[in-house]
Order: structure tokens, then sequence, then C-alpha cells
């Protein structure tokens, strides 16, 4: 369980919304989430005497609103002007603040679509499945066709979020867009793994006999999921549902499947909850 923190300054009735931002924030804590939401994102319209004024005179920071006009005036970097906000109000541990600022520095010379897949891939390492599809398709609605690798990157990175919810037909989609913008062997075999894990065995095999300049690498993808089948056995996922089916058929010879049905409920209330923490935004 976190530790409480002590939040200063005050929430303030006059919402402050930082330029190229898409949120409006209303104390200093929401405005540090914001930083570390979208520090992707951010550049130098960031860094403004406005932001300074709003968190001296409305949130009642006055001391870091002269910090700010200060590192302003000594014309500091996106990065330096963060940390600053960060650090005073302490919302995040010096870790993730260094972190933060890590993000800021290496995007400061992005372009701005590469500035939003990036701003995705975040969402998407961070485990925010549904954030980050939204994002990467409010991108390609934006993207010009001539940027081929940004765009063949996000369709493929969109290819792994659905199949990360099992949505394997919809991550065949998105593979295939990928290797039809830009054509490579190993997106083209991520292509095959998700039409296969998405239709029946002798459909996949209709849909590859039809097509035979995909021969080759369909059977790297055969062998590939033989090796993930064998690596499976050893899991502790598999041993558990092995161990499952041994209580179920102990429970039902002896005419009292409680037990099986209990330890059932539990696994499948695990499983939603780690379901949640990985689609849903915290």
């Amino acid at each position: 369980m976190e530790q409480a923190r002590l939040a200063v300054g005050h929430r303030t009735e006059k919402p402050y919304r930082p330029e190229k931002m898409p949120n409006r924030v209303y104390s200093p804590e929401e405005l540090c989430y914001l930083i570390t939401l979208e520090a992707y994102m951010l550049d130098e319209s960031f860094a403004s005497h406005e932001l300074a004024d709003w968190l001296g005179e409305e949130c009642g920071l006055e001391e870091l609103g002269d910090r700010l006009h200060a590192a302003l005036k000594r014309q500091c970097t996106v990065e330096e002007f963060a940390r600053e906000i960060l650090t005073y109000v302490g919302f995040y541990p010096e870790d993730r603040i260094d972190e933060t600022c890590e993000v800021i520095r290496d995007n400061a010379s992005l372009g701005v679509y590469e500035k939003g897949k990036s701003r995705a891939d975040y969402y998407l390492m961070c485990g925010h499945v549904t954030m980050a599809l939204s994002a990467y398709n409010e991108l390609l609605e934006s993207i010009p066709e001539k940027e081929v690798r940004v765009r063949a990157s996000i369709w493929h990175n969109c290819g792994y979020a659905y199949a990360r919810m099992f949505r394997f037909e919809e991550a065949a989609k998105a593979f295939f867009c990928a290797y039809k913008t830009r054509p490579e062997e190993a997106t083209l075999r991520q292509f095959l793994t998700a039409l296969r894990l998405s239709r029946e065995e002798r459909s996949y095999l209709e849909y590859v006999s039809e097509r035979p300049e995909l021969y080759e690498v369909s059977q790297k993808v055969e062998r590939s999921m033989e090796q993930a089948a064998g690596a499976y056995e050893g899991t502790d996922e598999h041993r558990m549902i092995l161990a499952m089916q041994v209580l179920r058929e102990e429970g039902e010879a002896a005419g009292n499947p409680a037990s099986y049905q209990e330890r059932l409920d539990e696994i499948l209330e695990e499983m939603k909850s780690s379901y949640r923490d990985t689609v849903i935004v915290q």
C-alpha cells in the first residue's frame, strides 16, 4: 500500500491548460501527473511565465513561481523547468522524476509525429493498452502516407497491443498493414502467427496454400509455434491447469465439485485483476 503524500499549495477554481496538452489541471499534483503522463510531448511552449504565474498566484506557491520565473530568465531547458516543478511539489519519488526528465530530454529533438508515437509507445510499455491503441489510431489518421517508417511502426505496435488483449484477428490485420506499408519478413511472420491464432487450422492452411510465396515463412511460424508449445508445458500456468483438471475429476468422483469451483473462482478473480491492471488506466 502506497504512503499518503502531503499536498502542497491548493486546488484552484481557475484551471490551467498547458499549450498542446489534452487536459486542464486544477492543482500542482494534477500538473505533476500530467507532466509524467505527457512527458513525450513537452516542448518549449510548456516552459512559460503563464504557468509560473498560475502556480504562484492561483495555487499559492509563490516561491515556486519565483523560481520558475528566474529559471526562464536564465533560459532554462524544458527539462530543467519540469524538474523544478516536480521536485518542489514532491508528488513523485526522485527516481520517477529522473525517468520523466530523461524522457523529456531524449524527445526534445523529435518531430511531432515521432513524439506522438513515443507517447503511445510509453502507454503500451506501461500496460495501458487501450490508451495506446487510441493514441495510435489518432496518429494514423493524421500522419501523411509518405511517413512510411513511422506508419509501419505504428501499425506493428497496434498488432502487438491487440495480441496482448488476445484479439488476434485484429492483430493480424494490423500486422498485415504494417507489412504492406514496409515489407519485412519479421512483420510477415507476426502476421501469420496472429492469423494462425485467430482462425481454425483448416482455414489457416487454406489461406497459406493459396499463396505459395508464404510457404517458407509459414514453416518458420510452425516451428516457432511448436517451440512455444514445448516451452509452455514447463510453466506455472500449465501446471496450474493440470492441477485444476485433477481437482475437478476428484471432486466429480467424490460427488463434491465445490473445492474445484472455489479454486476456479479464485483464479478467475486473479485473472480479472491482472486484466484490469493491463487494459484499464489507473
